[in-house]
């Protein structure tokens, strides 16, 4: 009891790890010229985006002022908790950009706002004329990129048609709060994002802008994990909207043209008819494939090296099993025999061991003790 109260006391004194700075001193000449802060509950640079890094899981905020020929430029890092939602604040928060190049794959350099996204880290540069500098903060992006997640980053933009996209118009939502904010609207049935199923059933979702016959229309591409779930939500949606109304909508619903391939559901509001929006449905690049003649994995051929090798890493872990096993029955031993001493080891009238008899003389389990 005492021994487990040490180590109580000890856990308990051993204050918590600090959020671990990202951000360099130096990079491309630019010098740090004020001490940053990470801690896992400092404020957001931006608080009317609040309720939007809280929704994209927030783990820690790091900023750092930076100088260089009398220049200054503020970066601020938001550690998300995944690369998906790292994707889903850069879709929501990414500045119009004035040049073409571009310092990481998804990032977007404006006139007075930069921002990079290096896995789940959100990097937003603010400062006067940044297109010029634009190529320093790939520099920036290498030393960062080592704190940074390697996951994937989510690939349903990739299934948006191309034809009549307002550039910088898409967006990613993996939950209700992020979807509000992609559509841009506050009230009514799309709103509430409760339909979708996001954190019952793992939806996500792409938002993009389109101009069909000079009038925007809106483009939402809903992901599920089967096509069970999609047809399911299908039903759903048809609850809250009048989908494909033809020449004579109900008027009692807004009107949804929606198109369902697989898993994927495709969904246009703001079309002027219901063969526009199935001509923008139908240019949507997703498709399903059953890949029959796949190759059966090949097992990697191990050499006799790689065989002697592990032998030895093997026996070596069989010793130390049996080792931290011998031990621990003789512990067990120890602890019966001193507080139930007769009842686990070394019964005398409860214990039989089986003999052979090869001998003569008459066996009596007594005899062992």
């Amino acid at each position: 009891m005492r021994v487990w109260l040490c180590f109580a006391m000890l856990f308990l004194a051993v204050p918590p790890v600090a959020a671990q700075k990202v951000l360099p001193a130096r990079f491309a000449g630019w010098q740090a010229v004020a001490a940053g802060s990470s801690t896992a509950t400092a404020p957001e640079p931006s608080p009317a985006n609040a309720a939007l890094f809280r929704a994209c899981h927030q783990q820690s905020v790091e900023q750092q002022v930076y100088q260089r020929n009398g220049a200054t430029i503020t970066v601020t890092v938001h550690r998300l908790g995944d690369p998906s939602y790292g994707y889903s604040a850069y879709s929501l928060l990414r500045p119009a950009p004035v040049t073409d190049f571009r310092p990481t794959a998804h990032s977007a350099v404006g006139a007075n706002e930069a921002m990079l996204l290096l896995g789940n880290l959100l990097v937003d540069i603010s400062g006067q004329n940044l297109a010029a500098d634009a190529r320093d903060f790939t520099a920036l992006a290498a030393q960062l990129k080592p704190h940074a997640s390697d996951e994937p980053y989510p690939t349903l933009w990739q299934y948006l048609p191309a034809e009549r996209l307002i550039p910088h118009s898409d967006r990613y939502a993996l939950n209700a709060r992020t979807f509000e904010q992609a559509l841009g609207v506050a009230t009514g049935p799309w709103a509430s994002g409760g339909w979708v199923g996001f954190e019952q059933d793992d939806a996500e979702a792409e938002v993009a802008q389109y101009r069909i016959a000079g009038r925007p229309a809106t483009l939402v591409l809903l992901s599920y994990p089967t096509s069970d779930l999609a047809a399911g939500h299908v039903k759903e949606i048809e609850k809250l909207f009048d989908v494909n109304p033809g020449a004579k909508p109900s008027g009692g619903k807004p009107v949804l043209y929606a198109r369902r391939t697989g898993s994927l559901v495709g969904l246009v509001s703001g079309a002027p008819s219901q063969a526009a929006a199935e001509r923008l449905l139908r240019q949507i690049r997703y498709q399903t494939v059953v890949t029959w003649n796949a190759p059966p994995l090949k097992p990697r051929q191990l050499s006799m090296g790689d065989y002697v090798v592990g032998s030895i890493y093997g026996t070596f872990a069989i010793i130390v099993i049996a080792f931290v096993a011998g031990i621990a029955l003789g512990m067990i031993r120890i602890v019966a025999k001193r507080f139930i001493p007769g009842l686990v080891f070394d019964r005398r009238r409860s214990v039989e061991i089986l003999q052979l008899g090869l001998n003569s003389k008459p066996i009596d389990a007594r005899d062992f003790y």
